[in-house]
């Protein structure tokens, strides 16, 4: 099945001649995985995500990910898309 991971920072930034401004780094990959995976693997490619995330912008205000798995339902099945 096909899981997408999304990983963002951000935070305000101080800016010459600017009031307010914000920064914000976003990571994104997709990965094709057994439906066997279990929920601590998944966490572990997150864990990787952050790292990477974190190692191109030091100490941000906010660092979220999001974890998708698409799935339609097809003839009372449950179909993972992808």
């Amino acid at each position: 099945m096909k899981i997408e991971m999304e990983v963002k920072a951000f935070g305000e930034v101080e800016v010459q001649g600017v009031e307010d401004a914000f920064k914000g780094v976003e990571l994104m990959s997709v990965h094709k995985l057994s439906k066997d995976t279990t929920l601590g693997e998944l966490e572990a490619l997150l864990t990787t995500l952050f790292e990477e995330i974190e190692n191109g912008y030091k100490n941000p205000q906010q660092c979220v990910g999001k974890i998708t798995i698409r799935a339609k339902k097809e003839n009372g099945e449950i179909v993972y898309l992808g």
